[in-house]
């Protein structure tokens, strides 16, 4: 019996026979294809399963492609359907996408054209289901039922909203539409990246109550933490020394959350941070007390629009940006998280001032040294 191939669903919905068979055999080497002779077909086969990518002939006998479109959102949201027609109509084309189709494709159209998009549509589902799922993870440790619900209801609208900008992006635009294009993405990017934060604000109670020590080397903690963050343009370094090769029990997530944020603020403002760690023994204790320093973080005192250091933790401050969103960055609300998390830990984070006048970000918390 062959493995089914996780997420390489594709659902094909026609009513002509010779369409549906000729995409069956374009495609049944790459996907696991399914196809529909109707709308009503199609319907029901999305309640059984769900097909990343739908291609969808917009004129069929009964259930039209738009109303058919319009109920397999409503069974699966995330579901990209790409829209089939023989007919080049702009007002359908609006009309589907307001729908939300995630694309329109006239016939006869180039294989590999058909392919590239179905691929992007794989692509986007698995990156758009990742991100409702590290909400819906997050919202678990939120108690506040309002703030839950007001994060859910942005999230889904945004997630649309980056997806039909990637589509656009491949869409021949003039400069000032790459423009308008480029700044919905940034400022969707950067309203989800507030929606998580604040989930991480409020659920930082529930993350200490979990209190759940695991055992680890900082070598080990620190490379999962900041592993995700590292790029082409940024580079991370966790500076050696043989305390990282030390056997801890600690809160694991905690320490891993802080210590990820912290690298990701100082990434806003500098493209190589350094990561310090060092654990220092408490006589006549049961927990040492791991202290996490972050630096070149790119910011100074007096400077970046910064006249106190404690300015920084207010959750309502906001660091000028030169990009040409025109929108700032936040860099209280994501410290004021980072705080809350410790605090709930038993521990602390603050800034300092380091050697070449920049800020520096300083975790304190507390773990067991394992014998």
């Amino acid at each position: 019996m062959i493995a089914e191939r996780p997420h390489r669903k594709v659902l094909i919905v026609d009513d002509e026979p010779l369409v549906r068979e000729t995409l069956d055999y374009c495609l049944n080497d790459e996907y696991d294809v399914t196809a529909a002779a109707s709308g009503e077909e199609a319907i029901e086969l999305s309640k059984q399963a769900d097909f990343p990518v739908v291609l969808l002939d917009l004129r069929m006998d009964g259930i039209s492609g738009l109303e058919t479109l319009r109920r397999l959102k409503q069974l699966h949201a995330m579901q990209n359907v790409v829209i089939l027609t023989a007919y080049e109509s702009t007002e359908s084309a609006i009309e589907a996408l307001n729908l939300g189709a995630y694309s329109y494709l006239t016939k006869p159209f180039r294989q590999n054209r058909l392919k590239q998009v179905i691929s992007r549509g794989i692509q986007d589902y698995d990156q758009n289901t990742r991100r409702t799922q590290d909400m819906q993870q997050r919202l678990m440790g939120v108690h506040d039922s309002f703030l839950s619900l007001l994060c859910h209801e942005f999230n889904t609208p945004l997630t649309s909203i980056l997806g039909f900008s990637e589509l656009l992006s491949d869409v021949p635009l003039t400069e000032e539409q790459k423009t308008w294009v480029g700044n919905i993405r940034s400022s969707g990017t950067h309203l989800h990246d507030i929606l998580m934060e604040i989930v991480d604000y409020i659920g930082a109670s529930h993350l200490a109550s979990e209190g759940v020590k695991e055992e680890f080397t900082l070598r080990s903690l620190l490379s999962k933490a900041v592993e995700p963050l590292a790029s082409a343009d940024l580079a991370v370094r966790v500076e050696e020394d043989e305390m990282l090769d030390l056997r801890l029990r600690g809160a694991t997530r905690s320490i891993q959350m802080i210590a990820r944020k912290l690298v990701r603020i100082a990434s806003h403002q500098s493209r190589h941070v350094l990561l310090r760690a060092d654990v220092e023994y408490m006589p006549d204790s049961e927990v040492q007390r791991l202290t996490l320093v972050v630096q070149n973080t790119g910011l100074v005192e007096g400077r970046s629009g910064i006249s106190r250091i404690e300015q920084l933790f207010e959750p309502y401050f906001f660091r000028p940006t030169e990009e040409s969103t025109g929108f700032c960055k936040s860099l209280g609300l994501e410290l004021a998280t980072c705080r809350r998390i410790a605090e709930y830990t038993r521990g602390t984070v603050d800034c300092r001032i380091g050697r070449n006048k920049e800020i520096e970000f300083v975790a304190t918390l507390l773990v067991d040294l394992v014998d």
